[in-house]
């Protein structure tokens, strides 16, 4: 019986970058990542606007888009945002990728390509990996799920996203998932 070669975090980060633009690595097998329609950029990018403001006003860290995260000694993966706060935001290279932790929070926009299987996974892989929050936002269904290690939240509608790992920051569900530009 054949058995499969496992890459490591290593070995990944080894690659060209342009051999790892669609890709991430899952338990040592490189997994093709789905181009995001242009909804899902908007909602990413407008999250992240929203998350820079908070940060100028409370430099407790910050907020990056599409980064390679290790989140297992073979997986790595790239949240569409990632949030990192104290010491994971002042020791984070910003020459280096994989980052070699996971962020405090991870944010994943759904994509219509992805399974309820395919992102549960995922989420567990962040919350194992030490990710404090995730959020996943359904733009199809005007909705924001937080999960942690013991909880489930579902927002919806006008309700608003709150943290307490980002004292004071605050976003209507509805604005930051509204389909415009």
């Amino acid at each position: 019986m054949a058995t499969a070669t496992m890459m490591t975090v290593e070995e990944f980060a080894q690659m060209r970058t342009g051999e790892l633009e669609d890709y991430e690595l899952v338990e040592g097998e490189l997994i093709p990542l789905s181009s995001g329609k242009p909804l899902h950029g908007i909602v990413r990018d407008r999250l992240g606007r929203v998350l820079g403001n908070y940060f100028e006003r409370k430099p407790i860290g910050g907020a990056v888009a599409e980064v390679d995260c290790r989140v297992a000694e073979y997986t790595v993966r790239r949240p569409d945002l990632s949030v990192f706060l104290g010491p994971r935001a002042l020791e984070l290279d910003l020459d280096t990728i994989p980052v070699p932790y996971t962020p405090d929070i991870a944010v994943e926009v759904l994509s219509p390509s992805e399974s309820a299987v395919d992102v549960h996974r995922k989420t567990l892989d962040y919350l194992a990996g030490g990710v404090q929050e995730v959020w996943i936002l359904d733009t199809a269904n005007c909705e924001i799920f937080i999960q942690t290690e013991t909880t489930i939240q579902l927002l919806r509608g006008d309700r608003t996203l709150t943290s307490p790992l980002l004292p004071g920051f605050s976003a209507v569900v509805s604005q930051l998932l509204a389909a415009k530009l």
